[in-house]
């Protein structure tokens, strides 16, 4: 009996360390329009988002470094840093 309560007792502080373990983040979908730089990121109001590697986000910075885009994507926020994982964009004229 006491064996039993000891491994109840473990079995729930390890799925409690576990769940305490995993790195929370944040999504949110989000258009934003900012502009490509050659670091594969996108600079927005001040704030830079790390693009993704997904088709849409590989596109995005192999072709329009230097561009002011308008891009649809879910943003995640992990440790302070932001990724855009991109849907869909388009170049806005300046």
């Amino acid at each position: 009996m006491k064996l039993k309560k000891i491994t109840v007792a473990m079995s729930f502080m390890l799925a409690l360390v576990f769940w305490l373990s995993v790195s929370p983040c944040r999504t949110e979908d989000a258009t934003i329009i900012g502009e490509v730089n050659d670091t594969q990121q996108v600079v927005a109001n001040g704030q830079i988002y790390e693009v993704a590697n997904n088709k849409a986000g590989d596109d995005l910075v192999a072709n329009y470094i230097s561009a002011k885009v308008k891009i649809l994507g879910t943003i995640e926020e992990k440790e302070d840093i932001k990724i855009i994982h991109v849907i869909s964009f388009e170049v806005v004229p300046e």
